[in-house]
């Protein structure tokens, strides 16, 4: 079972090579991601965060059922992003109780490898992902880049989510829950 990486951690702040579909099958890795995503109760899980090194993530399809309840994403490359840019909360699984306010496009034009239903085999897709699909992809797209999301808010509104997250941290410690 793989493990996953808490920031901080120089895993998550280094880019990833591409997943060298010739010598290593993804399935495995990608299964493995998958139980850890929803174990964690996450949205998506990229390379970085379990200290793989190749171009992999894994994310819930909330709007495009195209590709099934959970999308396996190798080697991915943005086509296109949309001029339309929506600020919506993002949370991290290697960021606990950590939320900001991210601006992001609200769609995206993408292609990728993938594998079929059955894990067996590797099929190259090109798609557009929407609304929360689209941030979710280029959240998890960051992660394979070295970027987090808190490299995409301001120094103060970082500041003031971190001080909100040790209250939270504080109360939790001290048996209260709100």
């Amino acid at each position: 079972m793989m493990n996953l990486i808490l920031a901080p951690n120089i895993l998550l702040e280094t880019p990833v090579e591409r997943f060298q579909l010739e010598s290593v099958h993804p399935a495995p890795i990608a299964l493995d991601m998958i139980d850890l995503m929803r174990e964690k109760s996450g949205l998506g899980l990229s390379a970085n965060q379990v200290g793989f090194n190749g171009q992999i993530f894994v994310m819930k399809a909330l709007l495009n059922k195209q590709y099934g309840d959970t999308v396996v994403v190798i080697n991915p490359v943005i086509k296109g992003l949309a001029k339309n840019i929506e600020e919506g909360i993002e949370g991290c699984l290697s960021h606990p109780d950590l939320f900001l306010k991210v601006r992001r496009p609200m769609s995206c034009m993408v292609e990728f490898d993938t594998l079929t239903d059955d894990m067996k085999s590797v099929i190259h897709v090109e798609t557009k992902f929407d609304d929360i699909d689209a941030r979710i992809f280029l959240h998890e797209y960051d992660h394979l880049h070295g970027i987090q999301f808190i490299n995409r808010v301001s120094k103060l509104k970082l500041d003031f989510a971190e001080k909100k997250r040790r209250k939270k941290i504080k109360r939790k410690v001290n048996g209260r829950t709100n």
